[in-house]
């Protein structure tokens, strides 16, 4: 996964998203698509259906920085992320991160990004 942001005009880089569990801690990184380059990713929403643990991100714009004086900072960026997390009490039989947002694909249930992995 890159470390720096990089202005991915025909969207040719893909959406990449890894996961690792370690004892009651998690840890998400990333590559995606965002479509300026002041935008940033966020927490959407964690939720355990059943046994498994889904955590959805999503894309949100940053309005500030979004204007025609600003022309440089139109992209589509590819965009490094971490999310970092804890199990409060027991852990999941697995782990699902999405993140869906409109430059985003990939072979999630519902489009967007997607990766499990079982605990």
């Amino acid at each position: 996964m890159g470390s720096e942001w990089v202005r991915d005009y025909l969207i040719a880089e893909d959406d990449t998203l890894a996961l690792s569990v370690d004892g009651d801690r998690f840890l998400v990184e990333g590559n995606a698509h965002l479509e300026w380059e002041c935008d940033v990713f966020r927490l959407k929403h964690v939720f355990v259906d059943g046994r498994v643990g889904k955590i959805y991100l999503e894309p949100v714009e940053n309005d500030a920085c979004r204007t025609n004086e600003n022309k440089d900072g139109f992209g589509p960026w590819l965009a490094p992320f971490t999310v970092k997390g804890r199990f409060d009490s027991s852990r999941p039989d697995a782990l699902e991160v999405h993140l869906e947002g409109e430059f985003i694909e990939g072979d999630g249930p519902r489009g967007g990004a997607y990766t499990r992995q079982d605990i």
